[in-house]
């Protein structure tokens, strides 16, 4: 009984060594934009500039072994007040340390939705 346990527990956490898990700055593949993953939390940077475009707070909706999908969430100020918006973020895994990041969901600064993707290289 106690072999059975034990292949029990092995198993469950091999399946979790296959989800995606970020954390570390990500470049995208023109070199403009700077993706920095930190625990729950996702910014987007200028890569030049250092200035910061977006944060996101990020909850996992679903994964498996070669997509995470997040639903994201943004606090920004308009009209004189904070609003917050969701999006939803998907990564998926290309090759070793090379993710597609892709973006859905109403921008901010404009008033249509937008659907953007981004390959991304870890550079941290």
């Amino acid at each position: 009984m106690k072999k059975l346990i034990f292949l029990f527990l092995m198993l469950c956490g091999s399946i979790g060594s296959y989800a995606i898990e970020l954390n570390g700055k990500y470049l995208s593949q023109s070199g403009e934009l700077l993706f920095r993953f930190s625990s729950d939390s996702l910014y987007i940077d200028i890569a030049q500039s250092q200035r910061n475009i977006s944060a996101f707070k990020l909850v996992k909706s679903k994964e498996d072994k070669k997509s995470t999908t997040y639903n994201a969430y943004e606090g920004y100020v308009e009209n004189d007040r904070v609003t917050y918006r969701e999006v939803l973020i998907r990564i998926t895994l290309k090759k070793k340390n090379e993710y597609l990041l892709e973006y859905f969901g109403k921008d901010k600064d404009r008033d249509y939705n937008t659907n953007e993707r981004y390959t991304i290289r870890l550079i941290d």
